[in-house]
């Protein structure tokens, strides 16, 4: 235990901006420990998810809530990053696992009281876990709406539209790059909500998606996979359907990543492409649907060999769109509208100015977000009412 803390005590190391705020807690009852990272307030309230591991790191939810920072950032949100970790096994289940989050929840309540940070689902946790922390906090789940109760091909809309976020920068890097997306070979790293929302979109769009992977192993086919028949295996067995799919070859996971594909989707943990492997890399597009697969010096490599990576915080923000959709009162239909337009139009400009000045994509993008939070905590920027701000979103998806 004194080696764990002394990782968790050295383990993040911050800049101007942040993190301002690392709360380790620890439930002597339940006997489990968590750390909550507030990156930055600068913009306005910090609200982030939380992953349950049982081998996360302080550092990697740092990294990620500086990750939120800079997608709320790049979307003009008032709001500021944050990201919360639980060192848990994400398949505990019953009054366990409430026992949890109820813990989680009274640890997070001095924040929330102070109007400080909120958070939602991540890796290993779902919306029961957050409404159960949230009611021990105190803070109410948004009422219930026709948006939030609609079913779509079977699925909850919530399940479609960060998966769908990841196909429109997909499919807006191969327009500008000259890419047909029909055809095109797909390989998609995890088979949950993202990556199962995306693998139904890319199908849409005649992508032909060659290869999963869930937690238990990983799936290739270079004709294809059935994914209708993957989505039926998913109801009845989860995370071992990719098991029970007999019409592909077993992998190992990390070998989905090099594949010989046209587009890669990333949908695990950080920087699984790394200066050391990304040599191996064989895809010319890609679109995340988690957050920093990618190093930085592994990016500017993937760059300099015309590989075209949009930047992952833009490219999986279709779930931060389709939240100020449902604020602001537009329908499930206007929702995958709003992710078309700001998803789709964030890429086109990002690939353009990068294009223009000869630099990585993500690394202009990151340079553009933190120097507007900078300016906010200078004092230099306007921090917009949530009010307004929903407004002027509205009025730039037309609606």
């Amino acid at each position: 235990m004194e080696t764990m803390e002394m990782k968790i005590v050295e383990d993040v190391k911050g800049d101007d901006i942040g993190p301002e705020l690392v709360v380790h807690w620890y439930d002597t009852e339940v006997q489990v420990r968590g750390v909550m990272v507030v990156d930055s307030l600068a913009l306005g309230m910090a609200t982030g998810g939380t992953r349950m591991l049982p081998d996360i790191t302080t550092n990697e939810i740092f990294l990620l809530a500086r990750t939120m920072t800079i997608k709320k950032a790049t979307m003009g949100v008032p709001v500021g990053g944050a990201k919360a970790g639980i060192w848990a096994d994400p398949d505990v289940k019953g009054p366990k696992r409430e026992a949890i989050f109820r813990a989680f929840g009274r640890a997070l309540k001095p924040l929330f009281k102070a109007n400080i940070v909120r958070y939602g689902e991540d890796m290993g946790v779902n919306h029961t876990d957050v409404e159960i922390l949230g009611k021990e906090a105190g803070f109410p789940p948004p009422p219930p709406t026709d948006f939030s109760k609609e079913i779509r091909d079977g699925e909850p809309l919530e399940n479609h539209f960060t998966g769908y976020g990841v196909v429109v920068g997909a499919k807006a890097a191969c327009e500008f790059f000259g890419i047909k997306m029909a055809g095109a070979r797909v390989a998609i790293e995890g088979f949950g909500k993202v990556g199962g929302g995306a693998a139904r979109y890319f199908v849409k769009e005649g992508a032909n998606v060659v290869a999963l992977s869930t937690i238990k192993g990983a799936i290739y086919n270079e004709k294809g996979l059935d994914m209708a028949r993957l989505f039926e295996l998913r109801k009845t067995f989860g995370d071992d359907c990719i098991l029970k799919y007999k019409e592909a070859q077993p992998i190992q996971k990390e070998a989905l990543l090099f594949l010989p594909v046209e587009i890669l989707s990333p949908g695990g943990r950080p920087y699984v492409i790394t200066e050391q492997n990304v040599d191996r890399v064989k895809a010319k597009v890609i679109s995340s649907g988690a957050n920093i697969p990618i190093t930085d010096g592994a990016l500017e490599i993937l760059f300099r060999r015309g590989v075209h990576v949009v930047p992952d915080f833009i490219a999986n923000s279709g779930g931060s769109t389709a939240g100020l959709s449902r604020r602001s009162g537009l329908t499930g239909d206007q929702a995958f509208m709003a992710i078309e337009k700001v998803v789709g139009k964030n890429t086109r400009e990002i690939l353009q100015a990068a294009a223009k000045e000869r630099v990585n994509p993500t690394k202009l993008a990151k340079d553009k977000a933190l120097e507007k939070v900078r300016q906010a905590k200078a004092g230099k920027l306007e921090i917009l009412p949530h009010e307004v701000a929903l407004k002027k979103f509205r009025e730039l998806v037309g609606m």
